[in-house]
């Protein structure tokens, strides 16, 4: 899984960004883009290392545990270097003794805020249960299903665990330190709920199955042709409203991730990049990736405009497949 958001702000902020090697107290920065000198660039050293063969791997750790918050500590590239190629001299004791020490003088000798650092540290727990709820290391392939090419459909695990992760982004305690931040996971938590509830709309009810399908409405058990061709409609609008909804959140989340890297971590995700989608097969069996985000113009307080707004404006993001608005989703008015 690797070392969370919040243990990476927990040992840089806690570090105070400079080098724990005893003498060295170079302030480091994190990420290589930052700054162009690459011997200041920090690294979180590994205590007990990740793989059993590295240094100081033969541990009872396991491998979550060795990318906890107390099994890392902060360096600059040169001593990280040194520790791992003489971890004899280097010991596990004396690393865990070195790296208190080092926290402690942080505290002693910088000026440390402690209230901006317990709330860095709660927003990054934040963003690492968006991570998890949302499935983002398969979020390519969870969303391929509902991009499918006539049928959307998607795990019932992955189905719960959005749910989950609405209630999860409403229920939270939110300081008010980085609105921007909150703003953008309530844009996507409005897009995800929409895009859920019209997903709903038409499902199929299928018993002791893994999946949740949307039900090919359109199907009737006799020849109507007026009645079939009119379902049909319906039914392609109702598939394309669902991959625009998709659409827009990748558009969202990617938004969340640049918020992201400006307030609480630079480099975030600057390895793995924007989230794609892919979508298929199409009538050649192929399949086709696409990069989403919104423009500059598009990026409000809430980029996402609602569900009414949303089905009016579509086609003005840069890729869609569908137009229009159609009341069927939208809550009924009463006089």
């Amino acid at each position: 899984m690797g070392i969370q958001l919040r243990t990476h702000k927990m040992l840089w902020g806690r570090s105070g960004n400079i080098c724990a090697f005893p003498g060295c107290k170079k302030e480091l920065v994190m990420d290589i883009s930052e700054t162009d000198d690459i011997s200041v660039v920090g690294e979180e050293a590994h205590i007990v290392a990740r793989e059993k063969d590295g240094p100081r791997g033969i541990s009872p750790l396991t491998p979550e545990q060795r990318d906890k918050y107390d099994n890392l500590i902060l360096m600059c590239s040169v001593h990280h270097k040194v520790i791992d190629d003489y971890p004899d001299r280097f010991p596990i004791k004396l690393l865990l003794d070195t790296k208190r020490n080092h926290e402690n003088w942080v505290k002693q000798n910088l000026i440390f805020d402690n209230t901006k650092q317990r709330e860095d540290e709660v927003y990054a727990s934040y963003i690492d249960e968006f991570l998890k709820l949302a499935d983002i290391e398969n979020y390519k392939a969870w969303t391929s299903w509902l991009l499918s090419s006539d049928n959307p459909k998607i795990l019932k695990e992955q189905y719960n665990k959005l749910r989950e992760l609405i209630n999860y982004i409403i229920s939270r305690v939110w300081y008010k330190r980085y609105p921007e931040l909150e703003n953008a996971l309530f844009n996507l938590k409005n897009v995800l709920n929409d895009l859920l509830n019209v997903f709903d709309k038409y499902v199929e009810d299928v018993r002791n199955s893994e999946q949740i399908c949307t039900n090919k409405f359109y199907k009737i058990d006799r020849w109507d042709d007026e009645l079939y061709n009119h379902l049909l409609g319906k039914y392609m609008y109702h598939i394309e409203l669902i991959y625009d909804l998709t659409l827009e959140l990748t558009r969202a989340t990617n938004y969340l991730f640049d918020k992201v890297r400006q307030q609480l971590v630079p480099s975030f995700r600057i390895k793995e990049g924007v989230l794609l989608i892919e979508v298929g097969p199409f009538m050649d069996m192929s399949w086709r990736t696409y990069r989403v985000e919104y423009r500059h113009e598009e990026i409000l307080v809430f980029p996402y405009p609602g569900l009414r707004k949303f089905m009016e404006i579509r086609d003005n993001r840069d890729i869609n497949w569908g137009t229009g608005v159609s009341e069927d989703y939208l809550p009924l008015k009463f006089d």
